[in-house]
């Protein structure tokens, strides 16, 4: 079966985009990339976005599987998982309240230190 765009065959004589020959002609002359792309810019395009499409395309498909077998996943442990993420709100919360009164302690502490520092700078 022979490829209808002229640019994207490249092997055995074909010819690019860009008009020149082959791989071995874009290689020799410094024009083809070591991944086998012209760097003409023209030509290429339809394998860059085709790649893309594909990409787009599964990257979808996985997000629809996501979302469905996150539906199951609610509708059979939801409950379940309201409570844990209850307790972890709840632990994390008192965790974070915890770490800002520490916080809160150490700049009362450096803010006595600065007043008596600045204090005996003055004498």
């Amino acid at each position: 079966m022979e490829d209808s765009h002229e640019s994207c065959r490249m092997e055995g004589g074909s010819r690019c985009g860009c008009g020149s020959m082959s791989s071995h002609e874009h290689h020799s002359g410094g024009h083809m990339s070591p991944h086998g792309e012209c760097g003409c810019g023209e030509g290429h395009h339809s394998h860059s976005m085709t790649k893309m499409y594909k990409h787009a395309y599964m990257d979808a498909l996985y997000q629809a599987q996501v979302e469905r077998i996150r539906k199951r996943i609610d509708a059979k442990f939801g409950t379940t998982l309201d409570k844990m993420a209850d307790a972890v709100v709840e632990s994390f919360g008192k965790m974070w309240e915890s770490k800002m009164a520490k916080i809160e302690a150490w700049q009362g502490l450096e803010s006595k230190l600065r007043t008596i520092l600045s204090e005996k700078a003055k004498v």
